[in-house]
């Protein structure tokens, strides 16, 4: 039972590596053991990192350390106790991540090292609605040094699979994510995606796709600039006002295409966006330009938890 677990943990640790590397990230090391430098306090001789990962993040200004923990289970084995537990233990990892010396021989320089991901997957039948409990109820333990903490279950794995597959199979080798201006910082672009931008409702990309032309028997090809807003919200009219009101926030529309990409959480969601995102759009206070309607396209991230349904776009 024993090695069946630890051989199940190595799967969901390279699937992390995997996931994650598919967005930029840097695996640092993985399945490491350090000493606790902290025994009086966590009451361990050890902790045990499955994979410490790095990506640059913008709003730093340099790269960002991230311990990933991942939890394989029943959906019976994961509950509030374990859930409780597990979130202790990876702050308690982190702290001494921090300051052991078996750490020196990878490159943390220039490294912020404070947040950590719990990743628990179940592998039979997921209860979202159990887990956004545990969720909700969790004992976050007080530190005089904040440290992060995010939590993913199965809908969010699912969901960022998707998403990487989304990219790799649609889009050019120049898609970049957008990082928003915040709080006078400036905005970029990268290959980087942030851990806030993983559990955010809306992703902003850009993407350059190279369109053929043909001229006197000539073939060629031009760039031409999509920028890119993804739902992960639900979808509802008030949510299509919302996506455009940011798409002008963000001085979007001076893209030579705008693409709205949605992931359905229903069989009926497709369907809803194709009949309604631009009927929305023209009843708005300020309604949408016969120039920018026609710059529009819609596409769809692929919903693994759904039936195979038509996603085909505008």
């Amino acid at each position: 039972m024993g090695e069946q677990a630890k051989k199940i943990g190595e799967k969901l640790e390279g699937y992390g590596e995997k996931l994650f590397s598919g967005f930029g990230w840097t695996e640092l090391t993985r399945d490491k053991e350090i000493k606790c430098t902290r025994k009086g306090t966590h009451k361990k001789r050890t902790h045990g990192i499955d994979l410490l990962m790095s990506f640059w993040n913008p709003y730093l200004g340099g790269k960002q350390g991230i311990i990933v923990e991942c939890k394989n289970r029943k959906m019976a084995g994961i509950t509030q106790e374990k859930m409780n537990t597990w979130l202790n233990e990876l702050i308690n990892t982190i702290e001494c991540t921090q300051s052991t010396e078996e750490m020196e021989d990878i490159n943390l320089e220039d490294t912020n090292l404070c947040t950590g991901m719990l990743l628990v997957h179940a592998n039979d039948k997921f209860d979202g609605e159990k887990f956004n409990s545990y969720l909700h109820h969790m004992n976050v333990p007080n530190r005089r040094n904040p440290i992060n903490i995010f939590v993913a279950g199965n809908n969010e794995i699912n969901r960022w699979n998707s998403l990487r597959d989304k990219i790799l199979k649609d889009y050019s080798e120049n898609f970049q994510f957008v990082y928003p201006s915040i709080e006078e910082s400036n905005k970029e672009l990268g290959e980087f995606i942030t851990v806030n931008q993983l559990f955010s409702k809306y992703v902003f990309a850009q993407n350059i796709r190279m369109q053929k032309h043909k001229k006197n028997g000539q073939e060629y090809f031009l760039p031409i600039t999509q920028k890119l807003i993804i739902s992960f919200d639900e979808i509802t009219k008030e949510s299509f006002e919302y996506m455009w009101s940011m798409y002008k926030a963000f001085q979007f529309q001076d893209a030579e295409e705008m693409v709205f990409v949605f992931y359905p959480r229903t069989q009926d969601d497709v369907q809803y966006v194709q009949e309604n995102f631009l009927k929305v759009l023209k009843q708005i206070k300020q309604p949408i330009k016969s120039e920018d309607e026609e710059k529009i396209s819609i596409d769809f991230i692929d919903n693994r938890a759904l039936s195979p349904i038509d996603t085909e776009g505008r």
